[in-house]
């Protein structure tokens, strides 16, 4: 798992996900390793609720302030 901080959120998610932060947006773009599909989409709003936008090759838990993404498929290393 990769680890990052976003608007006081740790975010753990897949080492095959590529990130894509937008800080002005308060958003965090999941995207697979190749560029070419979005896994999904955290958005934070001004009261620091997330939304989340997930697709069907990812899940999202969350547990207090810790997001973890991980994905639904095997994973060729």
């Amino acid at each position: 798992m990769k680890n990052m901080i976003f608007n006081g959120f740790t975010l753990k998610y897949h080492k095959s996900i590529n990130v894509y932060v937008n800080e002005e947006m308060k958003r965090v773009i999941f995207i697979s390793k190749n560029n070419d599909e979005i896994h999904g989409m955290l958005e934070f709003n001004e009261s620091n609720k997330v939304k989340i936008h997930p697709r069907w090759n990812v899940n999202f838990s969350v547990e207090n302030t810790e997001v973890i993404i991980d994905v639904n498929y095997s994973e060729d290393e």
